[in-house]
């Protein structure tokens, strides 16, 4: 779904800079909003760059701080 959301914005833009219909600058406003909306429910966690040689350690905790449970 997000995939096609951005190709709308991307394409709706692209011709509607180009002097097509304003149709496609209200399509790609429409994608648009409709991407962020769905993209609030997953917060960002964490956001910074990982360079050569870092490690990233990944661990999952409920939601109370004590650690998930495994599955099987």
């Amino acid at each position: 779904m997000d995939y096609l959301l951005r190709r709308l914005v991307r394409a709706g833009t692209r011709r509607g800079l180009r002097g097509e219909h304003w149709a496609w600058f209200a399509l790609a406003a429409a994608a648009y909003l409709l991407r962020r909306a769905r993209s609030r429910d997953r917060p960002v966690v964490y956001s910074g760059t990982v360079r050569a040689g870092d490690r990233l350690v990944v661990s999952l905790r409920a939601p109370g701080g004590e650690p998930a449970e495994r599955p099987g």
